[in-house]
């Protein structure tokens, strides 16, 4: 990957206002583990290029799984100002909610993404976890069976299924 970002490097020297090329050089900071340049590249691209909502909902990808979830919030509601039917970024805005336990919040976005993409396996763990987390078994159990059926061999979906079925068997 060292290659690839001191290859990117060098070509911004000569084109520092190529927005792709910053988003190219974020990418691989981030396939790095190097999340806070990653920010950095990303913002710069974004300051030259700020109506891309991929861009923004990757930005917020990268806030969340550095853990500023108040900046993932805001570039993903950035990236679905720019494109509401980006079915990813109310995927990852669902997520968000559900770390930071705002279940209401995730209730609400896992199902919008879930209207834009059914086949979506995370938007239902996230729905299901939601659920599970306000004491709705039945709903939980119904959107962990569906992500179950997406993708059978999702350890998590199925850890939280055993859950809710436990507490709902009670």
């Amino acid at each position: 990957m060292e290659k690839t970002i001191n290859a990117l490097k060098a070509l911004l020297k000569k084109d520092k206002d190529n927005a792709e090329l910053w988003f190219k050089l974020g990418y691989a900071y981030f396939q790095d583990n190097n999340l806070n340049n990653a920010i950095k590249a990303y913002k710069k691209g974004l300051e030259l290029n700020p109506e891309d909502a991929i861009y923004w909902q990757n930005l917020g990808y990268i806030y969340y799984e550095s853990e500023q979830y108040e900046r993932a919030i805001e570039s993903l509601h950035k990236a679905i100002d720019l494109n509401p039917k980006l079915a990813i970024a109310w995927t990852e805005l669902s997520s968000v909610y559900v770390d930071i336990e705002n279940f209401d919040k995730a209730i609400e976005t896992s199902n919008r993404a879930i209207e834009l993409d059914s086949n979506d396996e995370i938007a239902w763990i996230n729905l299901g976890s939601a659920y599970y987390n306000k004491k709705e078994y039945v709903r939980a159990i119904h959107a962990l069976n569906t992500a179950l059926k997406l993708n059978p061999d999702s350890e998590f979906a199925e850890k939280i299924l055993k859950l809710a079925q436990e507490k709902h068997a009670k």
